[in-house]
């Protein structure tokens, strides 16, 4: 069994008639030539397929002419999508500096977010890069893991890259389906790690007690974001509200009556007193201080 295995996959690795593979839309090589071994890899021996014109650093052609060499090569196998195959010079510019920029850009939006690589490479082909620019991301590329910047100078000339980075970060999974209203917290969501895919909004990643309920009804298993959630309730109209009041260093502490509903941080009207009123923030569950 084990002998017939090896044989078996010996013609799969040696013998290119048995050889199946799908074309990708576009290749990045790294000369002015396209050989056989940049689109087969380890072929027994390697041709030259395609000549490349160095002052277009491209080459763009029809899928049926680079199957038909394939198939010449013994290569009968390969298939495609796309009409035409794009091959691409690798640009030789330095790109630790953009590559720097995009881990910036994503660390700004994702406070735990850790980031295992970037790569990047231009739409076209850059021999360097210009001496003065700013580096600009298209509106929420954040909540994807790829994409496209682009780079401006002075002269308003704008160079486009595209990227793709690998990155992990924490978000919160409801574990059970939850109810328009209901106050999020340990007992109904749990903190996990995912791989960056592509977010419809901004993911929840931290959970402060008593601060949100569900804005509509969440199925199990759905990671939260910012279109789920919305302020909780800390104080409701009718309740008891402890106001905490500073005057010249000292602390008084009051009980009044909420006039309003209110979130976190939100300033609503409380009566003490025989209906005297005032404005508080509030700050806690049924707890506010006077502005």
């Amino acid at each position: 069994m084990i002998a017939l295995r090896n044989t078996i996959l010996f013609l799969l690795l040696y013998n290119p008639f048995l050889y199946s593979c799908e074309l990708q839309q576009e290749y990045i090589i790294q000369t002015d030539t396209v050989k056989l071994s940049d689109i087969i890899k380890t072929p027994k021996k390697d041709y030259i397929l395609f000549n490349i014109n160095p002052a277009k650093h491209s080459k763009r052609v029809r899928s049926s002419e680079l199957l038909s060499k394939l198939k010449l090569y013994g290569y009968k196998e390969c298939m495609t999508k796309h009409a035409y195959i794009q091959f691409s010079k690798r640009s030789s510019i330095e790109t630790d500096f953009l590559k720097n920029r995009v881990k910036e850009y994503y660390n700004n939006h994702y406070k735990d977010i850790k980031i295992q690589s970037i790569s990047l490479r231009p739409s076209k082909y850059m021999s360097h890069l210009p001496k003065e620019f700013r580096v600009g991301f298209a509106r929420n590329a954040y909540l994807s893991h790829k994409g496209i910047f682009y780079i401006k100078t002075p002269k308003n000339r704008k160079y486009f890259f595209k990227y793709t980075l690998h990155a992990e970060l924490p978000v919160y999974e409801a574990t059970k389906e939850i109810k328009r209203g209901d106050a999020f917290s340990l007992l109904n969501l749990q903190k996990k790690s995912i791989i960056l895919d592509k977010f419809r909004a901004l993911p929840l990643m931290q959970l402060e007690k008593n601060r949100y309920e569900a804005k509509h009804k969440i199925d199990k298993g759905t990671i939260l974001t910012q279109r789920d959630i919305t302020g909780l309730y800390l104080i409701k109209r009718g309740a008891n509200v402890t106001v905490t009041l500073q005057d010249e260093g000292v602390q008084i502490t009051f009980s009044a009556r909420a006039v309003q509903n209110g979130r976190y941080g939100d300033t609503i009207t409380v009566q003490y007193n025989n209906n005297k009123k005032l404005r508080v923030v509030v700050i806690g569950k049924n707890r506010a201080k006077a502005k």
